[in-house]
């Protein structure tokens, strides 16, 4: 295990596999207003093009644990929102971050306020990672000694891990497990030992969590504790993988443990090892058709709300895709203009 803190990485892995949760919790009166339907876009090239503009190109390539989240709204013709999404995990010295989230903001606007003809919109937020108030602004405010009234005020979200309430997160949010794992990191002192407790008790807490929606993010807050929690001294680490190996692993939890815990397939848990890997087998096959029948009611109403009521033989042929085809119509459903575009996917 690398003894460093990869703070970019977890974060990372968070904002990938809980895009829809992380909106919930940032911008509530926006969320019920997303065609969630329409699935969401993550713009990370767009991103690092504007990183590359911001910071130069070595330090643009470390900054990950960023986001630009492409949704559309229901109303106003179906009008595309802009999400940005930044972790600050230290307190910045030379710069002011505030500043740095207008000039986030408005090079977004630029590549994207009138790309569509009707015009649109950007939100932004902050989540601070470590302690202390330095740096933690929520505003950017331009101003002149010489004008009395300001010239320029840029508001933007904000959650301090350090401060949050997570009595104020609904239990049924996973961002809750992921935001008591990040404060309990602040308040957990240096001490080997201390850090150990701290990761057992929360792995366990893990380990029954039940409130997420795929293994995707499981791994993602698998990973996120993987991340933050690191034992320097190598024989609490080795005590820590022996009880890892001995719970079947909190950490290297296998898909067949994930699944277990989750789906709750029939003959998981008795038989012997033959007839259990055959159960494994059979429920990774049914999983696998139990998904591509969802991305097939999917893409038929995704066409079917962009094209109003699509021609039987063309559902027919959807019926027939595969996963990959079904996952790559969801994905470029903006980029799709006419019914004949399907060809391209096999239609």
């Amino acid at each position: 295990m690398a003894k460093k803190h990869d703070f970019d990485a977890a974060w990372k892995s968070i904002l990938e596999a809980f895009e829809v949760e992380i909106v919930e919790l940032l911008f509530p009166e926006i969320f019920k207003n997303i065609a969630w339907e329409y699935g969401t876009e993550s713009l990370d090239k767009e991103l690092q093009e504007i990183q590359r503009e911001i910071f130069d190109r070595d330090s643009s390539e470390k900054v990950i644990s960023d986001k630009i989240i492409k949704v559309k709204l229901k109303n106003n013709k179906s009008k595309i929102l802009f999400i940005h999404v930044e972790v600050q995990s230290y307190a910045s010295c030379d710069e002011v971050f505030g500043e740095r989230m207008f000039r986030y903001f408005y090079r977004i606007w630029d590549k994207f306020r009138y790309r569509y003809e009707d015009k649109s919109e950007i939100v932004a937020a902050a989540i601070y990672t470590y302690k202390g108030e330095r740096g933690k602004d929520k505003n950017y405010i331009y101003r002149l000694p010489e004008i009395e009234e300001d010239i320029l005020t840029y508001n933007f979200r904000t959650v301090d891990v350090e401060n949050i309430n997570l009595e104020n997160i609904s239990e049924d949010n996973p961002l809750k497990l992921v935001f008591k794992i990040a404060k309990n990191l602040l308040e957990t002192k240096a001490d080997d030992e201390e850090i150990y407790r701290a990761k057992i008790k929360l792995a366990e807490e893990l380990r029954e969590y039940e409130k997420v929606k795929n293994n995707e993010q499981i791994k993602a807050l698998v990973d996120f504790l993987e991340y933050l929690f690191l034992i320097e001294d190598p024989e609490l680490e080795k005590k820590y993988e022996k009880y890892k190996k001995e719970i079947g692993g909190a950490f290297k939890m296998s898909i067949d443990e994930i699944r277990r815990l989750h789906y709750k397939q029939e003959g998981r848990e008795e038989g012997r090892e033959k007839g259990i890997e055959e159960g494994f087998a059979k429920g990774r096959e049914e999983e696998r058709e139990q998904s591509r029948l969802k991305d097939i009611e999917r893409v038929i109403k995704l066409l079917n709300k962009k094209f109003k009521n699509v021609d039987e033989p063309v559902i027919e042929k959807v019926k027939l895709l595969d996963s990959d085809s079904l996952n790559s119509i969801i994905e470029d459903i903006f980029d799709i203009e006419t019914i004949k575009d399907l060809k391209r996917y096999g239609i």
